[in-house]
């Protein structure tokens, strides 16, 4: 897996951060999920949330600033609903394996709808007439087959997960029938590996989005926390947890 990936991928997971607790009640989490986390490579992830840290703070965040200041906000709507379009395969294969053919259905309707009408997935047609989007991951899928959450782990640039987490990403960046094309593609068009340079920048623009949608949050954490590492971590568990008992409910 490239670098880019990594760095999307850790991203994504980062997501699951945007809403913070005041530094109160960050202090009772921390007291209270800290016993209730699996984290025996607790040296090894320190040492790699440091890592990851330098690299976003000299990187990536600031790129996302200049994005998040300069970008009118019609571009970025389009951007996201291209980008969600392109995962609209993934997020359909695993309804499917996890026998939800309603919504495999309807996300292959989605798909057919914002690629014509929506033109190449740059407006959201589908939402607009009202079918609405459920979006799902092979984590989910791994969750509903009963594979439990497993250790916290910390990967270099990939970023915080646990081990049902990251294999789940891992399944959907190399299962994305997207991807697949663009990598296996051997058309005269693709003869110089065209299609999967231009899928690479679509993967940089939706990093840098997804960054610039995490400033304000991650800056609160990492001012307010008596440990960042720990909050993180527990806000990871608190997603997973999150994701079983949704799943239990259906």
């Amino acid at each position: 897996m490239r670098l880019r990936g990594w760095i999307f991928l850790a991203l994504l997971t980062l997501c699951g951060c945007s809403s913070v607790p005041d530094t109160q009640s960050k202090k009772v989490e921390e007291d209270e999920f800290t016993l209730h986390e699996p984290d025996p490579l607790e040296t090894f992830n320190r040492y790699m949330y440091g890592f990851n840290r330098v690299l976003d703070a000299a990187i990536i965040k600031h790129v996302a600033i200049a994005y998040d200041m300069g970008t009118p906000e019609n571009v970025k709507y389009c951007a996201r609903s291209f980008i969600k379009n392109i995962h609209g395969p993934i997020n359909c294969i695993n309804h499917l394996l996890q026998g939800r053919v309603e919504h495999s259905t309807t996300t292959t309707l989605r798909f057919i709808l914002n690629t014509t009408f929506g033109i190449f997935g740059l407006i959201d047609f589908a939402d607009f007439i009202g079918i609405k989007e459920e979006l799902t991951s092979f984590n989910e899928t791994l969750a509903t087959w009963g594979v439990e959450a497993g250790p916290y782990i910390m990967l270099p640039i990939l970023g915080p997960t646990t081990f049902r987490g990251a294999t789940g990403y891992a399944f959907d960046w190399f299962a994305d029938p997207a991807r697949y094309f663009a990598r296996h593609s051997k058309s005269h068009h693709n003869n110089h590996h065209q299609f999967q340079n231009w899928l690479w920048g679509v993967t940089a623009v939706d990093i840098v989005d997804i960054r610039a949608g995490l400033l304000n949050s991650l800056d609160d954490i990492y001012e307010t926390s008596s440990d960042s590492y720990v909050t993180i971590r527990s806000m990871i568990f608190q997603r997973q947890q999150k994701i079983d008992k949704k799943l239990n409910k259906r």
